[in-house]
């Protein structure tokens, strides 16, 4: 299946810490960010991907190239840095590439997932969209979900916490017919508009995930996944 890496932000909340280059370039234990992710990907034997950029994406295009000599195979839609477009906005720009299929992740997260179940998940349930989901009860970050059985039923960020107890994992599967629903939508388009009119329409089937989600995105997030993958090297 063919993943979509959603990485044209300008990830204000690191620069602190990154200073001028793309988050998905940030050095995470030696190596570039993207780097790890290509790693999460093909150990799924997932080698198609379509880098949608922005911000500094001139870097990024320099370093991944073709992402040959990482063992993927990288496909580039490009945004202005002055007029992001959105995370959804994002995909519609990318329509143009997009496979019958797709996942969806961001360049700021690290997803230690069997991105095959999720794709089996997907179309055992048939629907035009799925979100993966975490049982976070407010523990790793503001919980912005609610599953009944198979589907996401409620999606929000600004959810009150009595209301939600899962968290949007950042991996999502959809069908491009339902992104050609809104080729005409001005930008700028965020994926929640797209994910809540889901929940709203056909349904969301939920995929919930086992492991907890690690993202580069703030300072604090980036220092404790240094740890989490320094660990994983030392050792025993």
């Amino acid at each position: 299946m063919q993943v979509v890496i959603i990485a044209g932000g300008k990830g204000t909340r690191i620069r602190s810490v990154a200073g001028d280059i793309p988050k998905i370039l940030i050095p995470v234990a030696g190596r570039p960010f993207i780097e790890h992710q290509f790693e999460l990907l093909r150990s799924s034997g997932l080698r198609d991907v379509v880098l949608c950029i922005g911000f500094l994406g001139k870097q990024i295009e320099e370093h991944v190239g073709d992402g040959s000599r990482f063992g993927v195979r990288v496909q580039y839609v490009r945004e202005e840095p002055d007029r992001l477009l959105g995370t959804g906005g994002a995909l519609v720009n990318a329509l143009p590439l997009l496979a019958p299929e797709f996942m969806v992740l961001y360049g700021d997260s690290y997803l230690r997932a069997d991105y095959r179940r999720v794709e089996d998940r997907f179309h055992a349930v048939g629907l035009d969209a799925l979100m993966c989901v975490f049982r976070n009860q407010g523990q790793w970050d503001r919980s912005n979900a609610r599953v009944t059985g198979d589907r996401v039923v409620f999606y929000s960020k600004t959810a009150s916490q009595q209301e939600v107890d899962y968290i949007d994992y950042g991996l999502s599967v959809y069908r491009r017919t339902v992104i050609e629903a809104y080729r005409e939508t001005p930008p700028p388009l965020d994926l929640q508009k797209i994910l809540v009119d889901q929940i709203e329409g056909k349904g969301l089937a939920a995929c919930i995930m086992p492991d907890r989600f690690y993202e580069i995105g703030k300072p604090e997030g980036l220092a404790e996944l240094e740890e989490v993958l320094a660990r994983a090297r030392s050792p025993l």
